[in-house]
Parts: structure tokens; C-alpha cells; sequence
């Protein structure tokens, strides 16, 4: 049997983790990001998170608030399908 091992994340750690993955699924070997926890643990907590080429310039552009309100859910555990927006992307 193998032996346990525990970790224990905090906010920066957990944005950087679902980035890099994230970014390694989609191919990207250089990217930009912007990423943001927002609600509330056990009730409503999500991340909104935009990848992007390296040299996107836009991204500063990126509203996040407006994209949570704007797109559902689209992870593996939500059967919802994302409504695309390209205005708020930059």
C-alpha cells in the first residue's frame, strides 16, 4: 500500500496549479492568464480563468466579473455549455 500524501494549497498556489494545467491541456507552451476566485467556500465558490498567447496584450482587458456573470459553467462536473462572448475577451 502506498503511503498518503497531504497538501495544503493557499489562493496563489491553487491559481498557478489550474493555470499551468490548464495551459499544458490546451497546448500552450507560453501563455497569459488572468484568473479569479470568486463567491463563497461551500456555497458558490468558482474560479473564472482566461488563457491566452503569450504575447496577448489584451488580456489587461479582460473583465472577469463580466465573464462570470456572462458564461456558465463549463467544467466536468457541470452539464451546462459555455456561451461565448469574444467582446469580453478583448
Amino acid at each position: 500500500m502506498k503511503e498518503k500524501k497531504v497538501f495544503k494549497y493557499n489562493e496563489d498556489d491553487i491559481l498557478e496549479f489550474m493555470t499551468e494545467s490548464l495551459a499544458a491541456q490546451l497546448g500552450f507552451e507560453e501563455f497569459s492568464a488572468k484568473a479569479i476566485f470568486m463567491g463563497e467556500a461551500g456555497k458558490d465558490l468558482r474560479m473564472v480563468l482566461v488563457l491566452g498567447e503569450a504575447a496577448d496584450e489584451t488580456m489587461e482587458k479582460v473583465d472577469t466579473n463580466a465573464l462570470d456573470i456572462m458564461i456558465d459553467y463549463n467544467g466536468s462536473h457541470s452539464c451546462n455549455i459555455t456561451r461565448k462572448n469574444a467582446s469580453l475577451l478583448g
